[in-house]
């Protein structure tokens, strides 16, 4: 199946607010037509190949156009009016850059505030990329770099222009991640290492809740058998999968109604793997700098080996996609892509998760989990009730007239009987 394609005629940009950010503009049913949301990376090709940033243009501007700024122009070889190609792309957080700028920039900025300039921008090698930073949306601030470069680099930073010599992935466009190595040259000139910006993992992921023993998933048990096979052949064998054609890489979103015990059967299966957890509500809830750290340090913390959980992911990434919610998947999806490291998330709305979390280099497995029906309702109460002396109980007649209860809901009317 290839991909779609589109020839659209370019327009300069004149918006203050795009001038050589890093983010072309195109119609809504062109975004649709390709087939991306707002804030997905997207192919130009012209005379020259190049990837960037696309964002939904003004009302009033013709579907056949595209809105490019004039270093955008000079990256793919175009003047106005004529055609470029577009396209999806797919684009890798950058492990490292290195560009290459005047003798004073050089020397005067550091890679530090190099790296907060670039940040969220997506770049290939050959590219000419401003300092100017890009708005990363609601939550977030540029004047972090903007002081930074005011203060080092005087007034001309906003004019200088970088190449861009070598990334890391190498053979295509990348996206400059906050814990993207950003270098001057050939990185002689103080290198910042993805370790500098992680922080210990007691900052990022929740204390996991004690597990369940999998024999009390009632219920649960062929969805647990399930996953506890999935993680098996990827983390234990993954070359068997490769033998047989297969990837290894696995991220699984677990779906169900509120309380049926989507995070209990994940810590259940996990209870003897290196486990990561974040809580998808409490990291969401954070302005968006923060949100972002916080699965970059978590995405650290696993790299090792084992398993990160983002229960209610929903939260974290919904629908209504934000501009940092490209980069928090491009981290999410670096961790699927390390040997050794699966990724499970769970949601009770999967219709109101960003799309793009359920695409083929993330989660392309599910679990769903139901409602108990009468008989499991009845297996349940007799779990929570094994160690109370239920005399003359008729736990059938009670479960029969608990349509609808889930295991939260039945431990709350024990607590309450008792």
């Amino acid at each position: 199946m290839t991909s779609p394609e589109l020839a659209l005629t370019v327009r300069l940009n004149t918006s203050a607010a795009d001038l050589r950010r890093g983010v072309v503009r195109l119609h809504p049913e062109a975004l649709a037509a390709l087939g991306i949301r707002e804030w997905d990376a997207i192919a130009l090709m012209g005379a020259r190949g190049t990837a960037t940033v696309a964002g939904r243009a003004p009302t009033g501007t013709p579907a056949g156009t595209i809105l490019l700024d004039d270093v955008t122009m000079s990256n793919v070889g175009l003047t106005e009016n004529s055609s470029v190609v577009v396209g999806p792309v797919t684009v890798y957080g950058a492990r490292s850059v290195s560009v290459t700028g005047s003798s004073m920039a050089t020397n005067s900025i550091s890679s530090t505030v190099l790296r907060q300039a670039l940040l969220g921008k997506v770049v290939s090698v050959g590219d000419t990329v401003s300092l100017l930073p890009r708005d990363l949306g609601p939550g977030t601030s540029t004047s972090e770099a903007t002081q930074a470069l005011s203060r080092t680099f005087g007034v001309a930073w906003t004019s200088e222009l970088l190449t861009v010599t070598a990334v890391e992935p190498a053979g295509g466009p990348v996206s400059v991640q906050p814990n993207s190595a950003v270098n001057w040259g050939s990185g002689s000139a103080g290198t910042l290492t993805p370790s500098a910006l992680v922080s210990s993992p007691a900052a990022v992921a929740i204390e996991p809740a004690p597990s369940v023993p999998l024999d009390h998933l009632v219920g649960a048990q062929a969805q647990a058998a399930k996953l506890t096979e999935w993680l098996g052949l990827a983390l234990d064998e993954p070359e068997l999968l490769r033998t047989l054609g297969a990837s290894p890489h696995l991220g699984v979103l677990i779906t169900g109604p509120a309380g049926v015990g989507k995070a209990t059967l994940a810590r259940s299966v996990l209870s003897s793997r290196k486990l990561v957890e974040l809580d998808g509500p409490g990291v969401g809830a954070t302005e968006a700098n923060t949100r972002l750290q916080r699965i970059v340090d978590a995405v650290a913390t696993v790299r090792g080996g084992g398993v990160l959980l983002i229960s209610d992911i929903d939260a974290l990434l919904p629908a209504t996609a934000e501009p940092v919610s490209a980069l928090i998947l491009e981290q999410l999806r670096s961790a699927v892509a390390t040997p050794g490291v699966a990724f499970v998330a769970t949601s009770a709305h999967p219709e109101t998760v960003d799309a793009r979390l359920r695409g083929q280099d993330l989660c392309d497995r599910e679990l769903a989990l139901t409602l108990p029906d009468g008989a499991t309702r009845k297996a349940l109460l007799e779990l929570l009730l094994r160690r109370v002396p239920t005399g003359t109980l008729e736990l059938d007649a009670i479960a029969s007239r608990a349509p609808g209860f889930v295991v939260a809901d039945l431990a709350a009317l024990c607590r309450e009987a008792a």
